[in-house]
Order: C-alpha cells, then sequence, then structure tokens
C-alpha cells in the first residue's frame, strides 16, 4: 500500500478514474472539463500538489512553495469544505464523489478509495490513533471512520455509519456502531480500476 508514485502522478491516475466511471454523458465537455473543474477534483488536486510540495529535498524552496500554494489554495478548501491532511499516504484512485463536509487524515489508504460528502476519516476524540484503510474502500455520505483500526480491502461503509472497530476483507458495514451486514463484494464502486 506504500505510495511510490509522485503526487502529480497520482493526481493523473486520480482524474482518470472518476473521468472513467463517473461520467454520465461521455463526450468530451463531460469528461474531461466538466470532471476536472468538479469541487471534489479539485481538493484532490490542492491535496496531491500540497502533498509533492511537502516531498522536495530542499528544505526553504519547499518552505516557500507550501507557504505561496496555501496562500492560494486556502479559497478553494473554503469553497470545496474538504480537508485532506497532505502528510496522511492516500495511494492512487481516489475520488471524492460529491465534495463539502470531508475530513480525510488517515494514517494511510490504499487504491480506489472512494468518498462521498460529510465524510469524516481520522482519529477518534481521545485520539489513540488514526485508521488505516485497504484498497477498494467504498464510504458512503455521513459516514465517521475513527480512531486506531484497520478497514480491510473491497469494504464498503454504508451512509452514515460510525466504524470505531476494525473491518475484515470483503465486507458491507452499515449502522451506529457499524455491523456487518454483507460478506462479498456487493458494489459496483469496488470495481472500479485504477489503469
Amino acid at each position: 500500500m506504500q505510495n511510490s508514485l509522485s503526487g502529480f502522478d497520482a493526481l493523473r491516475i486520480d482524474l482518470r478514474r472518476k473521468r472513467r466511471h463517473y461520467t454520465r454523458i461521455d463526450n468530451f465537455v463531460n469528461k474531461y472539463i466538466k470532471m476536472t473543474l468538479q469541487w471534489g477534483s479539485l481538493a484532490v488536486m490542492v491535496y496531491r500538489c500540497e502533498q509533492q510540495i511537502s516531498k522536495l529535498d530542499i528544505p526553504v524552496l519547499s518552505f516557500l512553495l507550501l507557504a505561496l500554494f496555501r496562500l492560494l489554495s486556502t479559497p478553494v478548501k473554503l469553497a470545496t469544505d474538504c480537508r485532506i491532511n497532505p502528510q496522511s499516504e492516500i495511494d492512487k484512485g481516489l475520488v471524492l464523489h460529491n465534495f463539502a463536509g470531508i475530513e480525510l487524515d488517515p494514517r494511510r489508504a490504499g487504491t480506489n478509495l472512494t468518498v462521498n460528502q460529510n465524510v469524516c476519516i481520522g482519529a477518534d476524540y481521545y485520539k489513540r490513533g488514526k485508521p488505516v484503510l485497504g484498497n477498494n474502500v467504498f464510504v458512503g455520505a455521513g459516514a465517521k471512520i475513527l480512531g486506531d483500526i484497520e478497514i480491510g480491502n473491497n469494504v464498503v461503509i454504508a451512509a452514515n455509519s460510525v466504524v470505531m472497530s476494525s473491518i475484515p476483507d470483503n465486507c458491507s458495514v452499515v449502522g451506529i456502531p457499524a455491523k456487518i451486514v454483507s460478506r462479498g463484494v456487493t458494489s459496483d464502486y469496488l470495481n472500479f480500476d485504477v489503469e
């Protein structure tokens, strides 16, 4: 799950995945202009650029570029209401399907993470750690994934679920607290490849 790609290479794959699987009318304007300029896509762009700048080996240049970038990216963050911690390791294929109220701060997330609006992924109230998400995870609107837990591969987290304990591979969970309701891949969203 280690992200070996640069932020810009990962961004190219993020946008390609969104264009390939979330375009309803397949024409140039919808596929390339609308999908690229959607608020969720802009938030992912800000995250990937900030991530890339923070990896520069030249401390002074990195500091100056990061300060300038944060100044320029603040309006986008305010408009989208999406905050993605640039220190979080999120692998390629990240799609913010909708925007607004998104807080992403996992310790690590694998490929093909799909997130809807009003989702919070991060430390719990006691700050005991952050979650680790596997590959092909779909997080429904309003869901919360909190604390030092592990979410397996091919997991669907239903809308408004609160996940505070680890979830194995190939499950669907729902509820507060989230409980496994299905085993086996149950959503087409999980079959969306990155390449």
